[in-house]
């Protein structure tokens, strides 16, 4: 009987310690506040790296761009309606902006050129560089009219849009802080493939361009225009709105 007695003392006793050792625990990780989050995502810092999403209204003249190429006078399009390119819209994780951010791809078959007659001598043929595109990108009301916009060359991959030296928007910065990073998004590629028309069997050039950071449930006008005799010739303007994407799958 004694023995019984012993041994219950020694089990609630283990008890009592263990409990105590358990709370003691519990408020240390409390103070030094190690706490489990079932839904946090190791994956994907969720903080900002760019400085355009850190504080943009003092690090939005770093987005002006310098070059003279962009300042080039652009000559208006006639026909808006000849570029349709199909667009794809996605949601993606950005580093840079430290969450889920609208991505718009937009694909477009251009008209083939004409061949080039063969030469004597190919020895002496010189390569043709690509001719220079760039695109263009508003959110204000007749963005394009009143020279509030931003713009890229296609060559600049991986690179923010940017602000033309002359533009409008840097004299009427109320006007560019409504629209916030909006109209700084990143050109994530732009590319030329040949593909097959399925009438003629010809081979056309198909392009793509890729743009991320874009704001969500917006609606983007965005231009395209080529390089000729010192001044930017618009080819199409198209419209696009963007997805409200969700910060956690």
């Amino acid at each position: 009987m004694r023995f019984l007695l012993i041994s219950s003392c020694s089990i609630l006793l283990c008890t009592f310690f263990a409990l105590s050792c358990s709370r003691q625990n519990a408020n240390t990780l409390r103070t030094e506040g190690h706490r489990i989050n079932l839904s946090q995502n190791v994956t994907n810092d969720s903080r900002p790296k760019d400085a355009i999403f850190v504080d943009f209204e003092k690090n939005w003249r770093k987005f002006i761009s310098q070059s003279p190429e962009i300042a080039l006078p652009v000559v208006a399009v006639r026909d808006k309606t000849s570029w349709r390119p199909i667009v794809q819209e996605d949601c993606v994780f950005s580093p840079d902006a430290g969450g889920n951010v609208p991505q718009v791809s937009l694909t477009w078959t251009e008209l083939a050129a004409p061949v080039p007659a063969p030469q004597t001598h190919p020895q002496q043929q010189q390569s043709v560089a690509p001719a220079a595109v760039r695109f263009d990108l508003a959110l204000h009301y007749k963005g394009f009219e009143r020279n509030y916009y931003s713009t890229a060359l296609s060559t600049e991959k991986l690179q923010r849009f940017n602000l033309p030296s002359n533009s409008e928007l840097i004299a009427n910065s109320d006007q560019l802080l409504v629209s916030g990073p909006s109209l700084f998004p990143k050109l994530m590629d732009f590319h030329t493939e040949m593909v097959k028309a399925r009438d003629t069997n010809r081979e056309i050039p198909r392009q793509t361009l890729v743009v991320r950071d874009l704001a969500p449930g917006l609606a983007y006008t965005l231009r395209r225009a080529t390089l000729g005799n010192k001044l930017w010739n618009a080819d199409g303007e198209f419209s696009f709105s963007t997805p409200v994407c969700p910060q956690e799958f």
